[in-house]
This record gives C-alpha cells, sequence and structure tokens, in this order.
C-alpha cells in the first residue's frame, strides 16, 4: 500500500490496536518499528514497549529478529498489525501448538494454515533470536528463511485470523 499499515483507521481505531487487543493475556508486549511517535504513543496506551526495528524498511525478518532480541520470555508471539480480525483466542491456538513440541536443539515455530501456510501470525521460541539475526545479516529477509531453519507446527487457520489488509479494497 506504500503506507505504514499501523496507523490506517479501521472501525475508528488503528489497526495497531487490534493486533495489540488480541496480545491482551500475554506476559509481556513489545511493539516493533520505526520512529514514527505514533509508536511510542500505541505502546503506552496499550501497557506494552516499543522496541525500534534495527533494520526499519527491509522486510519482516529484521522487525522479528528485533523483536525477539528484546523477549524476556519463552515464546514470543509475533503479529503483523494488518490482521484486524485475530483475537486472543487466536493468539492461544498458536502458543498452545508451540508449548506441546518436545524441547530438542532446534527452535520450534508456530503457525496457521487453511490452503496454504501463512508465515505471520506465528508463535516462535525465544531462542530463535540470534538465528533470526544471522539470516538477516546473510542478506535473507524473508520470514520464509526463518521457518526453513526451525521446527514448525502448522495450526488450522480461522479465517478472521489471516484476513490481512493489503490494499485499499480491503478496508470495505
Amino acid at each position: 500500500m506504500g503506507i505504514d499499515k499501523a496507523f490506517l483507521e479501521v472501525g475508528d481505531r488503528w489497526l495497531i490496536a487490534y493486533a495489540l487487543d488480541a496480545l491482551a493475556g500475554a506476559s509481556q508486549r513489545l511493539i516493533a518499528g520505526g520512529a514514527d511517535a505514533r509508536l511510542e504513543e500505541a505502546a503506552a496506551a496499550a501497557d506494552a514497549v516499543h522496541v525500534p526495528d534495527l533494520w526499519p524498511g527491509e522486510g519482516p525478518l529484521g522487525a522479528v529478529a528485533s523483536v525477539l532480541k528484546e523477549a524476556q520470555y519463552p515464546i514470543a508471539v509475533i503479529l503483523p498489525c494488518d490482521i484486524p480480525g485475530i483475537g486472543p483466542d487466536d493468539v492461544a491456538a498458536l502458543v498452545q501448538a508451540i508449548s506441546l513440541r518436545s524441547p530438542d536443539d532446534t527452535p520450534s515455530a508456530a503457525v496457521f494454515i487453511d490452503q496454504r501456510r501463512h508465515y505471520l501470525p506465528m508463535a516462535i521460541e525465544s531462542r530463535a533470536a540470534a538465528l533470526a539475526e544471522r539470516l538477516f545479516d546473510s542478506g535473507r529477509r524473508a520470514m520464509a528463511s526463518l521457518l526453513d531453519e526451525v521446527d514448525v507446527v502448522d495450526v488450522p487457520a480461522p479465517p478472521s485470523a489471516v484476513a490481512d489488509i493489503d490494499s485499499p479494497e480491503d478496508l470495505g
């Protein structure tokens, strides 16, 4: 769309507010992003913390690496800001799926699938932070490159949890 979708208004609310609502039960809530002062405002309003994207404009993998680097809990849930239909139950499903995995040397992630695998939203073990940063430093930018390196659990997706806003037509 060529603009920061976090601050598109949908139903008189910023899109980022929907993601923060879905994370309402989380122990730690972090917002990745650039220097836009509204990120600080959105974070403060939701009892969250703004984490600057260490590589702004370089794609989602850099933002994910930035957040994982700051995560203080074993599992991080990564939500894009453009899926206003996601809710706390959807987040819980991702966390539960990853929590049921047997720990091993390879970090795990849980993602939704319907007709295809959705790379975001996802739950991922925070110990994948170094891997995400290493992949980013090697020139990779796509979330698929991270998921290629971790043990992935596919979780059936309710349509609302993955319906994203990619164009102005999606707002109507």
